[in-house]
């Protein structure tokens, strides 16, 4: 049996599954099902100060707030909800983490907040009653719409000061570790990342970043090999499913940050064991369930776990440990994707695609789909105009005889390798793993922004 447990951010979990704060994670009964099923950690529902929540909706005594028809759709196991308030106050969820503690499982309480104040005073209270970790809902959309509150939610991403100034507040105000939750976006990502630095320069970077996903999506991996399905590129345009979203935001922050500093959370869309391995083969550490246990109930996670384990198993991996991050080493520092995007371009003209008149058996199919018309057919063979052809590559992906080839493409791999492995993003890695920021480091702060790709 493979060993399936991880040290998430310093809380010692028996696999990889943690149960996402939500209405699976709001009473006993429900986490006690959830503990007989093989879950291994469970953050609780969101919870604010009363204070702040009587303040956003402009009225006193809220409570006891119950949202009904908060469900809207459920087909292909995808749960369409209208968002609503936590009806749970972090005074009240306090002595839910006591009992919950009881049954001997990792607790993370989740928060939320208006401010700085109200966020510490939400930690203190859930630390005080047990909770094991901190995680804060920094990706909350509800505030994006109804407040004007910066720091409530998904605001506080848009600021990256503020995200910095909110992490240290917190974790100055608790010996447990905090975490943030984040939706990474294309326009947010950056962001983060600066808010991450800022943080970092304060000596207060998360313990811990859950990553909720709505980047352009990544397709995964191979479950055979662990390879990137597209190599080297973390982040691009997929159709594809909602753990997509995950995995993109789970490539992006891993391959600029490693898997250590902070350790990784994915959450959003995860349905089976497949996900698991794919999003822990791109970063993750731990992995989150919400939707899939709304839909098919606590047992859903002792199939998932059974098949985890056996297929852990069947490639001779005897830990899980062994998994994490392993895809995400081949891909460029997503900091760096502009500038090699833009060093990729000047390869133009010294690519082209070329056929192998033997193997082509006149179909078409290439001349039907270049862009470019760079394909004539001469004699029922394909022949390509060199001077037209920009590389994009797409004949040869539609080519059913494989009968088409790139030339020079090894000066292209030779590009992707040397970005791989820059100074610029090694200094980077090494700068966030430091244990302790010194005067040096902030002095050094602007010149180093520059040669990371953010300034």
């Amino acid at each position: 049996m493979s060993n399936l447990s991880v040290d998430f951010s310093g809380l010692k979990l028996k696999n990889p599954l943690i149960a996402s704060a939500g209405p699976i994670t709001t009473n006993i009964e429900s986490v006690k099902r959830l503990i007989d099923s093989g879950i291994a950690a469970i953050v609780t529902k969101t919870g604010f100060v009363k204070k702040e929540y009587e303040k956003w909706v402009g009225r006193k005594n809220i409570f006891p707030y119950k949202p009904v028809f908060k469900y809207q759709s459920l087909k292909n196991g995808r749960l369409l909800s209208l968002p609503t308030l936590s009806d749970i106050p972090v005074t009240e969820m306090a002595k839910r983490v006591e009992k919950m503690k009881k049954l001997n499982i990792p607790v993370i309480g989740s928060i939320m907040g208006l401010s700085p104040e109200g966020y510490r005073e939400s930690a203190k209270i859930l630390a005080e009653s047990g909770a094991d970790a901190i995680e804060l809902d920094l990706c909350c959309t509800m505030p994006e719409f109804t407040t004007t509150y910066k720091y409530a939610g998904q605001n506080v991403n848009f600021y990256p000061k503020k995200y910095a100034h909110l992490l240290a507040a917190v974790k100055d105000s608790v010996s447990i570790p905090v975490g943030a939750k984040s939706t990474v976006s294309l326009y947010m990502y950056g962001k983060i990342f600066e808010g991450l630095i800022r943080a970092k320069l304060k000596n207060s970077l998360p313990d811990f970043i859950t990553l909720v996903g709505q980047l352009d999506q990544n397709p995964g991996v191979s479950m055979e090999t662990l390879e990137p399905l597209i190599p080297h590129i973390p982040t691009f345009g997929w159709q594809g499913t909602l753990s997509g979203l995950t995995y993109s935001a789970l490539a992006t922050f891993s391959s600029a940050l490693g898997i250590r500093t902070p350790t990784l959370s994915a959450s959003g869309g995860i349905r089976d064991y497949e996900g698991v391995i794919q999003s822990m083969a791109l970063g993750a550490t731990t992995v989150q369930f919400q939707t899939v246990i709304l839909d098919k109930g606590p047992k859903v996670i002792s199939k998932i776990l059974d098949k985890l384990n056996a297929h852990l198993e069947s490639k001779g991996i005897t830990s899980i440990n062994n998994i994490i991050g392993i895809a995400s080493r081949q891909y460029i520092p997503s900091l760096l994707l502009g500038k090699f995007m833009r060093e990729r371009d000047t390869l133009f003209g010294t690519m082209h695609a070329v056929v192998s008149s033997k193997d082509c058996n006149g179909c078409g199919i290439c001349e039907s789909v270049c862009t470019e018309a760079a394909v004539l057919m001469n004699e029922k063979k394909a022949e390509i105009i060199q001077s037209r052809c920009r590389a994009c590559n797409l004949c040869i992906l539609k080519c059913p005889q494989e009968a088409i080839s790139m030339e020079n493409i090894e000066r292209l791999d030779q590009l992707i390798e040397r970005y791989k492995q820059t100074e610029s993003s090694k200094s980077f890695k090494t700068f966030m793993q430091k244990n302790k920021i010194g005067f040096l480091d902030k002095i050094m702060i602007y010149k180093n922004l520059k040669e990371w790709g953010l300034a």
